[in-house]
């Protein structure tokens, strides 16, 4: 029998990384450049841009003109006149020009301007927590396509593996030298395999369909050209620690921001309410224009008026709308405190879980490449053991096992360290700096 060296199985699975394909750096570059949900945020943005816009004209004074045309049938029975009545028909055309600016409403105005303001902040970090929230999907699918890719290369070389010693089970048969349970032995764990790499293909398309939606892939599927690129098991991996994690991610966790934007805009929205219970007042001017024409009397007669000055409008009594519109707005500021300490504990708690998964994942991944490496030196020895004829192909055969055993154990411990690191950054909200 040809001697062939079973170190094979190690090429593909430590050589065959891939130089070219989808980082997972271009994939969220792509997530946030082709994803329909980004583009909504920033629709919403500008929306909120329109209301504060709104908000400031408030300051302006505001000019408008009117105009009518019509025929008037008027009748009138004079006190002088007691015995008469007067009737005249005649087309009527008016025009008047109102220019309004308010001088104080109680600081209302402002107020809402304010609320606007904050608003739109809200807007920007919901539009920056829709991208953290895209990354975190784009980073688990990730993972798990490269995790799906791993286990593909591990099935496929066990199934040539197994198919190779079972080939050299059934010459043995042949030769009278092995039971034929043997070789059946050989061929279960070769279907076994490509059972393995089935499933492994399987979670690889899953995955993959799910990047092709993040990325807004018409044909909703991954293709080669974007195929997540391998594991780089030169990756270093450092757990921080858990206090400055807190304390960044209050500071600068987009959902947490959008809250405290919302809390600020519905504080403003108090002050506007409170300033609608004092009186208004408003510099005003008109000037109106009214011609008459075909009157029996006298055609083409025209009245012309105009007025400036200050009005003062104060509402003392509303059923009290405006002292609820105040409740209404406390009672929101209210509940919205009561969101935001639910949303740092919440923090506080994901961020705990985290460190202490990333402590326990290294902890496991340590051991799990002392078991792969010590499983690679067992397997080895027997290999070598087998060429001399002192150890049976089912010894080897079950060694091989192990070490596919192994190196899917390694693999997933080392993708599990990567993923809750990525998970640290984007639950901190430091991915949302571009540097993660």
């Amino acid at each position: 029998m040809k001697k062939t060296s079973l170190l094979f199985l190690l090429i593909p699975l430590f050589a065959g990384a891939q130089t070219n394909g989808l980082t997972l750096a271009g994939l969220r570059a792509r997530v946030l450049a082709g994803s329909p949900s980004v583009r909504e945020s920033l629709q919403r943005i500008d929306a909120a841009d329109a209301v504060l816009k709104q908000a400031r004209s408030a300051y302006l004074p505001t000019v408008s003109v009117s105009g009518a045309y019509g025929y008037v049938e008027a009748s009138a029975h004079p006190d002088f006149d007691l015995t008469n009545r007067y009737s005249d028909s005649l087309k009527q055309a008016t025009g008047s020009l109102q220019a309004n600016w308010i001088l104080f409403d109680g600081f209302a105005r402002r107020a809402r301007t304010l609320a606007a303001k904050y608003s739109l902040e809200q807007s920007r970090d919901l539009a920056d927590e829709t991208r953290r929230l895209l990354i975190l999907s784009a980073t688990l699918s990730f993972r798990q396509a490269q995790q799906a890719h791993e286990n593909i290369q591990t099935a496929q070389q066990d199934l040539a593996f197994n198919r190779k010693l079972e080939d050299d089970a059934r010459k043995r048969f042949d030769a009278g030298m092995l039971p034929e349970a043997d070789v059946f032995n050989f061929s279960i764990r070769a279907l076994q395999a490509e059972n393995s790499a089935a499933q492994a293909r399987l979670d690889y398309q899953t995955a993959g369909t799910v990047l092709a939606e993040l990325m807004a892939l018409p044909e909703a599927r991954l293709p080669d050209s974007l195929r997540p690129v391998a594991v780089d098991f030169d990756q270093r991996i450092a757990v921080p620690e858990i206090e400055g994690e807190q304390e960044f991610a209050l500071r600068n966790r987009p959902d947490f921001q959008a809250v405290a934007s919302g809390l600020r805009a519905l504080e403003q929205q108090v002050r506007a309410a409170r300033g609608d219970l004092l009186p208004q007042l408003v510099l005003t001017g008109e000037a109106n224009y009214t011609e008459y024409n075909e009157r029996s009397v006298t055609d083409n007669y025209g009245d012309y008026d105009s007025f400036a000055g200050v009005a003062v409008k104060w509402d003392l009594f509303t059923g009290g709308r405006k002292l609820n519109t105040i409740r209404e707005a406390q009672a929101r500021v209210r509940a919205l405190e009561e969101q935001r300490e639910a949303l740092r504990l919440s923090i506080r708690s994901t961020l705990r879980q985290r460190i202490d998964e990333a402590n326990t994942a290294g902890e496991v991944f340590e051991r799990q490449k002392q078991i792969y490496d010590l499983t690679a030196r067992v397997r080895d020895s027997i290999e070598k053991a087998y060429r001399a004829g002192s150890v049976s192909i089912t010894r080897l055969n079950e060694a091989q096992t192990d070490l596919v055993r192994a190196r899917t154990g390694y693999t997933a411990a080392y993708i599990a360290c990567l993923l809750v690191q990525n998970r640290l950054d984007i639950e901190t909200g430091r991915v949302m700096d571009g540097k993660k």
